[in-house]
């Protein structure tokens, strides 16, 4: 990725997450990147906990037109149609190069979901049931 001018800002993002094993794919409808956990596949993410990145603009715009400001949200799927914010996850500083946030921000996208991972196994019965349905439940509640 020396010439960063013909690469579109999605590509840049989806190899910083990609780097870091995180799956994830661009939604060219509504142009932005999508990270989602490890045990769902693509076609389930925006039914569960996921983290929409995007940047001012358009992913799809060539890394050459970034003008600083990259940002990931999580959310959690509701009836897969609507979506509740569940915390700010990234935002990058103002001044940076597109590498140096795509990176930051796959750090943080990563560490995110990690700890999600922490959380439910954590809070786990015995049974080997967890309260994920319960924590989504009553964050979806809120919106």
């Amino acid at each position: 990725m020396n010439n960063l001018a013909a690469i579109p800002v999605a590509a840049v993002l989806l190899h910083a997450l990609a780097v870091l094993e995180v799956p994830c794919f661009l939604e060219l409808d509504e142009d932005f990147v999508i990270a989602h956990p490890p045990h769902l596949p693509q076609d389930k993410a925006l039914n569960s906990e996921h983290i929409i990145l995007c940047a001012p603009g358009y992913v799809s715009s060539p890394a050459a037109q970034y003008t600083d400001g990259l940002y990931a949200t999580a959310y959690d799927g509701y009836d897969g149609s609507d979506y509740c914010d569940i915390e700010p996850v990234y935002e990058a500083q103002i001044e940076g190069d597109l590498m140096a946030h795509a990176a930051a921000c796959a750090k943080a996208v990563a560490k995110w979901f990690a700890s999600r991972q922490t959380t439910a196994k954590a809070t786990g019965d015995e049974s080997g049931a967890d309260d994920t349905d319960e924590v989504r439940t009553s964050t979806t509640e809120v919106c």
